[in-house]
């Protein structure tokens, strides 16, 4: 039996007047992920060029598509290719001092996801 939908602020409050993004899942066992743009900024703001292309957040984030577009929401179903995309920042070195702690939340959220065969992520932007 579910308890309903748990929305975790940790990671936006204080920001509320800010850009928010809201991961979330059709599996009500799963919490809702609010964070604040800037978090998602530290993580993939500045991402590589070395020429062997984005992937995932960090292609959605700059190249404005998905969620980052002018309409705001994206349903996301290769969860494997963001996952990836995610890992690959593991040694970067974060402006925030909070944002490792993001990183390791969306990590651990994305694979939960996983675990729970959850086929949707569901990111909106606003």
């Amino acid at each position: 039996m579910g308890i309903g939908k748990i929305d975790n602020y940790r990671f936006y409050e204080g920001y509320e007047y800010e850009t928010e993004v809201e991961l979330s899942t059709n599996d009500e066992n799963m919490e809702t992920l609010h964070i604040w743009d800037g978090f998602f900024m530290d993580i993939f703001g500045e991402p590589s060029l070395d020429g062997n292309g984005w992937h995932g957040f960090t292609r959605d984030y700059n190249q404005c598509e998905g969620a980052f577009d002018d309409a705001g929401e994206a349903v996301i179903t290769n969860l494997q290719e963001y996952i990836d995309d995610l890992k690959s920042y593991k040694n970067r070195k974060f402006d925030y001092e909070e944002t490792k702690d993001v990183y390791a939340l969306i990590c651990d959220w994305l694979d939960e996801a996983v675990a729970k065969h959850c086929e949707e992520i569901f990111v909106r932007v606003f």
